[in-house]
């Protein structure tokens, strides 16, 4: 007669709250990405990817929900290669839904009746994408200053504007979702004789 595995319960609990975690979060994005949410659920996000850690420190002898956890996992990580290709894509002003339906306006498809957006929704992709310009002009102001004030304090000025930008980048899209803000300035510190780049929210 086979052996019954021995489940760990807490274990099973935090799965199970990770798997809802990660539907309601999938939900959100896909709100995000129709323009229908304009707060990037970045702090849900990071949650899930946290207890995923904490999960792969906790030895379970269940062959199950070892293969369960690996599963989650695994779908997650699908997930965020979705979201970030995504978000590069809105970014960039080339997401699919905004090309479609600009491609409706330029040239009727015969047959096509209903189109993919409201106009609300394609409102809200345009303002995305207009704003995005505005973020890689205020990115290259501060990449600017930054420099300036490293070489001011005798640090070494060869940075490249990409790296800066994502690192700038990483910080706004945190403070949004942390504060729930869309506005974000930044500000040029010197702190122990080393510049810095500091991202705070705008009330």
């Amino acid at each position: 007669m086979a052996r019954k595995e021995k489940l760990d319960r807490t274990l099973g609990n935090l799965m199970d709250e990770v798997e809802q975690k990660m539907f309601l979060v999938k939900m959100e994005y896909e709100k995000y990405f129709a323009g229908i949410e304009r707060i990037e659920p970045l702090r849900e996000r990071d949650t899930i990817k946290r207890m995923l850690r904490e999960m792969e420190t906790e030895h379970t002898a269940s062959t199950t929900q070892r293969f369960k956890l690996q599963t989650l996992k695994s779908r997650y990580q699908s997930m965020e290669l979705y979201w970030t290709r995504n978000l590069i894509q809105i970014e960039r002003g080339t997401h699919t839904k905004m090309k479609f339906r600009a491609d409706l306006h330029a040239k009727p498809i015969p047959g096509v009746a209903v189109e993919a957006l409201s106009n609300e929704q394609v409102a809200v992709l345009q303002q995305r994408k207009e704003r995005a310009e505005r973020e890689e002009r205020s990115y290259k102001l501060v990449y600017d200053k930054y420099l300036e004030a490293r070489q001011k304090c005798g640090q070494s000025t060869e940075i490249s504007f990409e790296a800066v930008r994502e690192a700038l980048h990483k910080q706004v899209r945190l403070i949004k979702s942390t504060y729930q803000t869309e506005q974000v300035k930044f500000r040029i510190l010197i702190e122990d004789g080393k510049a810095k780049v500091k991202a705070v929210p705008q009330t």
